[in-house]
Parts: structure tokens; sequence; C-alpha cells
């Protein structure tokens, strides 16, 4: 395996923060991996208020030899998206994803995903986010459009973890 550097990140100014409610309840889809040796991710708020998480993946993602498999990319963007727009106050489902893959990740990288929220149209949320190496060389790419929750489809969904 690649050696890597050390993860640049945090950056000062950024703080730490948990954008899911639910999440002590049962953890982001994508924490809780990360006992498993898949994904783990950490949030943090920038000075800007914009959300930007660092992805570490570990050896049980790896896709093709040495290389993190693309769904477990997508995970993370997936998951940091939706975390920006419950960051911002609007509880979301992912209701489609689209993602560009531009460079393979070696397992065991630790990365960043950068979010942005673009638009809100009547009850979509419209993020972009990308995925990049401490050279701001960018993996991949994700936008997506996210559903609002209605209070009612919250506590439907989450059940008791909302």
């Amino acid at each position: 395996m690649k050696q890597t550097r050390p993860s640049p990140w945090p950056l000062p100014g950024w703080e730490e923060v948990q954008p899911f409610p639910f999440a002590a309840a049962r953890g982001a889809f994508a924490g809780m991996t990360g006992t498993e040796g898949r994904i783990v991710l950490k949030y943090y708020r920038r000075e800007d208020g914009s959300l930007v998480a660092t992805a570490r993946f570990g050896a049980l993602s790896e896709g093709a030899p040495g290389l993190v498999h693309g769904g477990a990319l997508l995970t993370a963007l997936d998951e940091a998206l939706g975390a920006a727009a419950w960051l911002a106050g609007r509880p979301v489902m992912t209701a489609r994803l689209t993602t560009e893959f531009r460079k393979g990740v070696p397992v065991g990288a630790t990365m960043l995903v950068e979010t942005r929220l673009i638009r809100e149209r009547h009850r979509l949320v419209l993020l972009e986010g990308t995925l990049s190496d401490a050279d701001h060389v960018v993996y991949a790419y994700a936008d997506g459009r996210f559903m609002v929750l209605a209070d009612s489809d919250q506590r439907r969904i989450l059940g008791r973890a909302a």
C-alpha cells in the first residue's frame, strides 16, 4: 500500500459538528461502518458556515486491488451532501445523486469532502461536492437533489431516533 502523509485537516477555525440529530441513536450510515474498517467521516463547519468532512477509507472499503470501491466514494459524497443540508436546517433524504469519478483513491487515504448548497426549489435542495486530497486534486465530484422531509415523514422514516 502506498504510504500517505498525515492528514492536514482539520484546519484552524473549523468547528467539529454532528449534522444529524439522530446520529446518537444509530450513527450516520458511513459512521456505522467506521468500526469495521470501511469509511470514517468527521464533519466540520468552516468559518463561512459551509460544511466539510474528512473521509478516511479503511481496508474494507477496497474494490479493485489497492483502490477504494466507487460505492464507498459515493457513500461518502452522498452522506456529506445530505449532512450539509441537515446542518442548514433542511432535513432531507437523497432523491437523485450524480457522481463523476476522476481518479482512483488509494485504500487508507484520508480525503476532504467539500460541500456547497446551490439552491432550494420548493421541497428540493440542490447541492454539490468534491472529494479531494491534500494537494486539492479532485478525485470525485457529485451533485444531488435532496427532498426536504415534512415533520410527519421524519417521524415515520426515522422513528424514535428523530
